[in-house]
């Protein structure tokens, strides 16, 4: 198990990180989901001594490393938002390459890389130069690389940004299968759509945890119901409308061609919305972060 205890970066005056703490469960899937500028990659450098922290505490199975980042990297596979495959060798060379310099003894090698090329579905293309791959196969060639050393921690940096939909799929059914070996997992992701596939749950912003929990009970205790709208008129000026309204204006948002709109406690607001068709759906986690995300600066405003 990792854990960061009030974890600091700044870079000159821009603060990256503030006071961050989370734990990474043993054998268990953690997602650290945030927008562009939230933090997950200077966290994940953090951890593997790439960027030395600025305060904090990293701990590795409840014992501080100090500034020993070895001991994360000797057990841990890390794999940066642009891993760099050499493009003029085939996947297979790739894979001989990491090998070597992660000093895998020949016949593991050899045991390892027909393992991992079977279980990426990239055995028929190990002989295809990875510079001619789609982007979805060299990011399975990359987590690859990562996986010939056996690592029992698997830190993943926005592994699926600009893969295709397909890929992505194919990329965390391998994710599962390693965390049914095992593997203890974290991945940082800008798609809570991902997020929903892993246990564990770090919402980041602005360099600071919003919110950090296990995914099902996050679910079992959300305070509040969830209603897609269908809205009767001109969708702009009904959310305009919404906005003046102190009950609602926190918590309601639009979702294509449909307003959302979170509700709390026994009040029914839903009548407040000019409607053609009103459903009640089970919230996902991207209105679970926008609910925690809104309630946090409306308590702002409410200090200020």
């Amino acid at each position: 198990m990792i854990k960061l205890k009030n974890v600091s970066k700044s870079f000159r005056d821009i603060a990256a990180v503030r006071g961050v703490s989370f734990e990474i469960p043993e054998g268990k899937t953690t997602i650290v989901a945030g927008a562009d500028g939230a933090g997950k990659s200077t966290i994940f450098k953090m951890l593997v001594g790439l960027v030395r922290k600025d305060g904090g505490d990293i701990l590795l199975n409840n014992e501080s490393i100090g500034n020993d980042y070895a001991k994360v990297t000797a057990v841990s596979g890390y794999m940066p938002e642009r891993f760099s495959l050499y493009q003029d060798l085939s996947v297979e060379e790739n894979l001989n390459f990491f090998s070597d310099i992660h000093r895998v003894p020949f016949k593991k090698r050899e045991e390892r890389k027909h393992r991992l090329l079977e279980k990426t579905g990239m055995l028929p293309f190990k002989k295809r130069r990875a510079g001619a791959l789609s982007g979805g196969m060299k990011q399975k060639l990359a987590l690859s690389c990562i996986l010939l050393s056996a690592p029992r921690f698997i830190i993943l940096d926005e592994p699926t940004t600009g893969v295709d939909p397909l890929s992505r799929i194919e990329f965390f059914n391998i994710i599962d299968e390693l965390k049914e070996e095992g593997k203890t997992i974290v991945i940082s992701t800008p798609y809570l759509d991902e997020a929903e596939q892993g246990d564990f749950i770090v919402f980041l912003k602005s360099g600071r945890v919003l919110l950090e929990d296990s995914i099902e009970h996050l679910r079992e205790r959300f305070p509040a119901r969830l209603f897609r709208i269908l809205p009767k008129g001109n969708i702009f000026e009904i959310m305009e409308n919404l906005g003046k309204n102190e009950a609602v204006k926190h918590n309601v948002y639009i979702r294509g061609k449909y307003i959302k709109l979170m509700q709390e406690g026994e009040d029914d607001f839903t009548g407040l919305v000019p409607h053609l068709k009103i459903e009640e759906e089970k919230p996902k986690l991207e209105d679970m972060y926008l609910y925690y995300e809104r309630l946090e600066e409306k308590g702002k405003s409410e200090n200020e």
